[in-house]
């Protein structure tokens, strides 16, 4: 196994995966919940968007259709196989997403104390995106 500050995002995600075998269906549907979240409100992110960069709402939101697209391709039944979870959620740009819904579901009552302490020892605690309401 890599040390940790050796491995990339797949490296983790795979990790997780295998740890956490129980809770992946549970990832999955916050993973989900928050790509239905995002596109639900696009409009309205994409007009209230003020970060620049590499993290533009037209990079963001293409991460978000990738994810949602590979979820649903997979029958919504990616927790079945966790090399699967983790290659099609943890692989390339897809992992920023993947982690950005880890982050958040760790902040949420739903998610397994043990869990949430292996989130923020892998993936950190910091929110990769600031969501501020308009009103």
């Amino acid at each position: 196994m890599k040390a940790l500050n050796k491995m990339d995002n797949l490296d983790k995600g795979t990790l997780l995966s295998k740890l956490f075998p129980e809770e992946l269906q549970n990832i999955q549907n916050a993973i989900e919940k928050q790509c239905d979240y995002f596109l639900q409100n696009e409009i309205a992110f994409r007009e209230g968007w003020h970060q620049k960069g590499f993290f533009t709402a037209e990079f963001w939101y293409r991460l978000v259709e990738n994810v949602h697209k590979s979820v649903g391709k997979n029958d919504r039944q990616l927790w079945k196989r966790p090399s699967w979870f983790a290659d099609h959620l943890f692989d390339g740009h897809n992992s920023l997403f993947a982690v950005h819904c880890l982050i958040e579901y760790a902040d949420t009552e739903d998610c397994n104390p043990n869990l949430k302490q292996a989130i923020h020892l892998l993936f950190g605690n910091e929110k990769l995106l600031q969501i501020t309401s308009n009103k």
